[in-house]
């Protein structure tokens, strides 16, 4: 199925938080995990992070983001990338430049559906051809997976200029095994399209041999978003970072981005730069808390058989469970919220209609303390 054309349209999921975010109580869905504390990045840091916060004027950065950051980035999360291919901006403003940096009118995208809205918005408000690589929905056990198969035929089928990928999968919570992305891969390299790969779940692998190998490690023609919200637990900075061996289009993103946010926050970037060193310890309790939730989720869904389904993830701090009692999921989630003040998100923001008809709504793993959220969940799935 392909869509295009039209204006950059309401962001859905976001106008959901917008609405009910900061009004509930217990918010069940969050994408990112727990969030550290500043207190917490400034203890663990190390002498060099440490005399560059405290010597920090508040004056304007470099533009394409300090080299210190960019320099512990490509070094400590990349097999063989260099500090000058990475540009440090906000996650949200990396999509939306790269799609303006790669596309143009009548070109043709896909992306995997449902996803994070800009991901495909961005590129229809251009006037794109957007096909949509669905997971398929096994017709006995509920449960969804992406075939790499299908997204292959719409690539070999299709002038397709640019391949947009999310894995480990916002909202399903799917991924690829290493020999699927590789043949991803190759279907990027005998088209000759550009691969945009959303890696911002990446490290969340619940067992460190199944990580991905990075896009841009693996592809010349990459563009891969990554950054310090969900993995590293500090969506705050609003930091994030596009890397890619394409100087070309890096350098159509740097022009770009003196039209957004010029230059990135300075007292951000060191915190981020802080993230990145501790990674290793701000990983490794995230995914404790992940494992745990699943546990509480499996449990949840089988005491509340006929009500609800499991769909066990396979990365990431997301899942995406089934309704079964037949009401409107989005009526659901929108009562759930008004009558018990806790939050789940409904699939009817993302717009696809099998998932929303299929009962789905995403729940967050990452966060810390969800005994209470799951209690009144239960006590309204009673009524």
């Amino acid at each position: 199925m392909a869509d295009s054309g039209g204006e950059l349209e309401p962001f859905e999921l976001e106008r959901f938080f917008a609405k009910w975010e900061f009004e509930a109580e217990h918010l069940l869905c969050c994408s990112d995990c727990e969030p550290v504390t500043m207190a917490s990045l400034i203890q663990n840091a190390d002498e060099e992070c440490l005399k560059l916060w405290n010597d920090l004027a508040l004056g304007y950065t470099m533009s394409n983001g300090s080299d210190e950051l960019r320099r512990e980035v490509a070094s400590s999360l990349y097999e063989n990338l260099k500090e000058d291919e990475l540009n440090i901006v906000v996650p949200e403003e990396g999509i939306y430049l790269s799609m303006l940096a790669l596309l143009k009118k009548k070109d043709h995208v896909v992306v995997t559906y449902p996803g994070y809205q800009s991901l495909y918005a961005v590129a229809k408000s251009l006037g794109c051809v957007v096909h949509y690589w669905k997971p398929r929905i096994d017709g006995a056990s509920g449960r969804c997976a992406f075939f790499v198969e299908d997204v292959v035929s719409i690539v070999e089928a299709n002038p397709v200029k640019v391949l947009v990928v999310n894995f480990p999968h916002n909202p399903t919570g799917k991924t690829l095994t290493r020999a699927q992305h590789a043949d991803l891969v190759s279907a990027c390299e005998r088209k000759g399209c550009h691969l945009f790969s959303d890696e911002m779940y990446r490290l969340l692998e619940y067992d460190e041999g199944s990580r991905l190998a990075s896009a841009v490690d693996c592809y010349d023609k990459a563009v891969v978003l990554c950054g310090v919200s969900k993995s590293l637990s500090c969506p705050g900075l609003r930091i994030g970072w596009i890397a890619s061996k394409d100087k070309g289009f890096l350098a159509r993103l740097a022009e770009l981005k003196d039209y957004t946010t010029i230059c990135p926050s300075g007292p951000s970037e060191i915190l981020a730069l802080m993230a990145v060193r501790q990674r290793d310890r701000i990983v490794s309790k995230n995914l404790e808390t992940i494992k745990a939730n699943i546990s509480a989720l499996k449990e949840f869904c089988a005491e509340h058989a006929g009500k609800v389904a499991w769909d066990p993830p396979q990365a990431g701090s997301i899942a995406f469970p089934r309704l079964l009692t037949g009401e409107p999921v989005e009526a659901f989630c929108e009562g759930l919220a008004r009558e018990r003040s806790t939050l789940l998100l409904p699939a009817s923001v993302y717009g696809c209609e099998e998932f929303t008809k299929d009962g789905r709504f995403r729940f967050g793993l990452g966060r810390e303390n969800i005994s209470e959220g799951l209690r009144r969940l239960g006590e309204f799935l009673q009524i």
